[in-house]
């Protein structure tokens, strides 16, 4: 790429020797400070804290901050309770694929390689299931009338 003039050459030439710059994904608000499946699996007790731990790659200082943590606790209780009331059901399987799919979601609707009407529609789907989107059917507006008897 060339200008008409050195400085603006010069300029072009510095760029084009520069490596293409990797696109930054913005911070992933899904990201809870531990594994979001960590509490479910811990609930489940199928396997001891250590070996779960030892599956995300947690050492033992990590897990104990882990375990101060506010959102942990009540997703862990959460997810306890949730194993009382329905055990290992279809439903509570799908909410942790669902969980996990978030992920997915996010880098989807950050990619540039992503389609703008598959970007609209994890966008929606997103605000649906987080119940952002405005209720339909709800109180309908009757103009007012007024009538006057003489």
């Amino acid at each position: 790429m060339t200008f008409p003039t050195s400085g603006t050459a010069v300029l072009a030439s510095t760029l084009e020797d520069d490596p293409p710059v990797a696109a930054v994904v913005p911070f992933d608000p899904s990201n809870l400070g531990f594994p979001v499946m960590l509490p479910v699996e811990l609930a489940l007790a199928e396997d001891t804290p250590q070996n779960i731990c030892k599956a995300y790659a947690i050492d033992k200082p990590t897990f104990a901050k882990i375990l101060l943590n506010p959102v942990f606790q009540k997703a862990y209780i959460d997810a306890q309770k949730m194993l009382q009331q329905e055990g290992m059901s279809y439903r509570m399987k799908a909410r942790m694929q669902a969980e996990e799919l978030l992920k997915t979601s996010w880098l989807l609707i950050h990619s540039d390689l992503t389609p703008a009407s598959v970007k609209a529609d994890l966008i929606k789907h997103t605000a649906k299931v987080a119940g952002l989107e405005p209720k339909e059917g709800g109180a309908v507006a009757v103009p007012l009338q007024i009538n006057i008897n003489l």
